[in-house]
């Protein structure tokens, strides 16, 4: 006989917290992404002495959540979903910082340092779907994937509006934002207290070791997503890396920047709700 949790029929109680958990986090640590890509490129142009370098901070925070992303991973494995969160969490707001010091200081490789660091919290915002599965059961999980995900549609809202009211609010130009950043992973540090995913098991003594990058890389449905994702990726960024400087030198002030890449946003997340039943069909 199956148990209530094997049949999908049990309350999900824990799930659904952790869920309510990623689902705040999503909305709020995730809006800094937004944030930071409107007026990234546009500090860049600022701040480096040739305006063919505006966009290497963005550059860079996509290159650190590449690089962070395995060991993240490990740390995960090893101290726990909430471990890793939370590290994200202090990789987002450090970033901060030193974005922001860079800025009031007019030091690029200082501000591109803090951009690399912001790859942290980007790279760990990614497990955020993923971590919604842990515990919920099998009926409630595609529900929990697709909760995390709307909660992207809000971040798509309230980051480009943090923008509007913080780009100028300081004589440095954008200072206001980054630490507005600062403030959103200080926010982001109370949730994660309550998130309850335990610890991954430790793989018993007899288990196949696992494969290599190589092996991994050699397997052909590994290797066209990874294909994929290097394309979709790298479309993604020329398009929202490009539109703040192509819509303010267009004369153009940054709200009108913000909103076009609020838009963006919201079309990121709004297929995530019809996609798995086309892939399934």
């Amino acid at each position: 006989m199956k148990s209530a949790t094997a049949s999908g029929t049990a309350p999900d109680t824990r799930a659904r917290r952790n869920v309510t958990v990623l689902v705040l986090a999503q909305a709020l640590l995730g809006a800094q992404m937004p944030m930071i890509f409107i007026i990234g490129g546009l500090a860049g142009q600022s701040l480096a002495a040739n305006a063919c370098l505006a966009t290497l901070p963005i550059s860079l925070i996509v290159f650190g959540s590449m690089t962070t992303a395995p060991w993240l991973s490990k740390l995960m494995q090893h101290y726990g979903r909430r471990a890793g969160f939370l590290v994200g969490t202090l990789g987002g707001g450090l970033g901060a910082v030193i974005g922001a010091w860079g800025l009031y200081t007019a030091s690029f490789p200082v501000f591109l340092v803090g951009s690399y660091l912001t790859g942290i919290y980007m790279s760990a915002q990614g497990f955020y779907r993923f971590a919604a599965a842990d515990t919920a059961s099998e009926g409630f999980r595609p529900k929990a994937i697709s909760y995390v995900m709307a909660g992207g549609l809000a971040s798509a809202i309230i980051g480009p509006q943090i923008v509007k009211l913080t780009a100028d609010a300081y004589v440095v130009p954008f200072l206001g934002t980054y630490l507005a950043v600062i403030g959103v992973n200080l926010l982001g540090l109370v949730l994660f207290p309550f998130l309850d995913i335990p610890r991954p098991e430790k793989p018993a003594a007899d288990a196949p070791a696992a494969r290599s990058w190589g092996e991994l890389l050699s397997t052909p449905v590994i290797a066209v997503a990874v294909i994929c994702g290097m394309v979709s990726y790298a479309l993604m960024n020329l398009v929202m890396t490009s539109t703040p400087l192509a819509v303010v030198g267009c004369g153009f002030d940054t709200r009108i920047a913000a909103d076009i890449v609020s838009a963006h946003v919201l079309a990121m997340y709004v297929p995530s709700f019809f996609t798995g039943h086309l892939i399934a069909r």
